[in-house]
C-alpha cells in the first residue's frame, strides 16, 4: 500500500502523502477512465455554456429530466446502492442522446459559455487548422483524444483552411468553424470520460 507506508514514513504528514498520491502512475492512470454519468455529462455542459447560471429561466425543468432520458433518473436509482458507474452508461439510445443533447448546446453561440470559448479562440488571432484543434480541445476540457480521433478533427479542420477573423465575413464563418469544431469534439469517445 504505497499510500499508507508514505503516511507512515512522512510522520502523518497529509501534504506528503497527497504528494506521493498526486505524482503515482496510477493516479494519472485513473483520469479519463470512468464514462461520465447522465447527471455528470448535463451538469458540466450546463455549466461549460454557461446557461442557467443565476436566476432560474424557463427550461431549467427540462433540463432537470434529461438525465432520465440517457438512464439516469435521479430520484429513482436501480437500488439501495445508488447507480453503478462505467459502460452501462452508453448504449445505442443514450449514447446518441448524449451526444445530441451536449452538441446542440456548444454548437448554439447565443451561450454565453460557447460565446466565451468563440472569443478566447478568436484572441489567438490567424491560426492553422492544427492549431483550431487544440485550442478547442484545451477550451472545451481540457481533453486528451487518441491520435485517430485527433487526426480526424485535424483533417476536417483542414478543409476549410486557415481560421481567420479579419473581416465580418471571415469572422462569421470562424465563428462557424470554432462551434462546429466543439460539437465534432464533444461527439467523440473520449469526451464520454471523466
Amino acid at each position: 500500500n504505497i499510500i499508507g507506508d508514505a503516511f507512515i514514513i512522512s510522520g502523518y504528514d497529509i501534504r506528503s502523502t497527497l504528494r506521493v498520491l498526486f505524482k503515482s502512475d496510477f493516479f494519472k492512470d485513473a483520469r479519463f477512465a470512468k464514462v461520465k454519468s447522465p447527471a455528470e455529462v448535463v451538469v458540466g455542459t450546463m455549466n461549460l455554456v454557461g446557461d442557467f447560471k443565476g436566476v432560474p429561466k424557463p427550461g431549467l425543468y427540462a433540463i432537470g429530466g434529461e438525465p432520465a432520458n440517457m438512464g439516469q433518473d435521479l430520484l429513482n436509482p436501480p437500488s439501495v446502492e445508488g447507480w453503478h458507474t462505467g459502460a452501462e452508461w452508453i448504449d445505442s439510445g443514450s449514447l446518441v442522446r448524449r451526444i445530441n443533447f451536449v452538441a446542440d448546446r456548444v454548437g448554439d453561440i447565443s451561450l454565453p459559455g460557447v460565446r466565451d470559448i468563440v472569443s478566447r479562440v478568436r484572441s489567438q488571432g490567424t491560426m492553422t487548422p492544427e492549431q483550431l484543434v487544440e485550442s478547442c480541445l484545451d477550451l472545451i476540457g481540457p481533453v486528451q483524444v487518441n491520435d485517430s480521433t485527433h487526426q480526424e478533427l485535424v483533417a476536417h479542420a483542414r478543409r476549410s483552411g486557415e481560421v481567420l477573423w479579419d473581416a465580418e465575413e471571415t469572422s462569421d464563418t470562424s465563428t462557424r468553424r470554432v462551434t462546429e469544431m466543439l460539437q465534432l469534439i464533444v461527439s467523440s469517445r473520449e469526451y464520454q470520460f471523466g
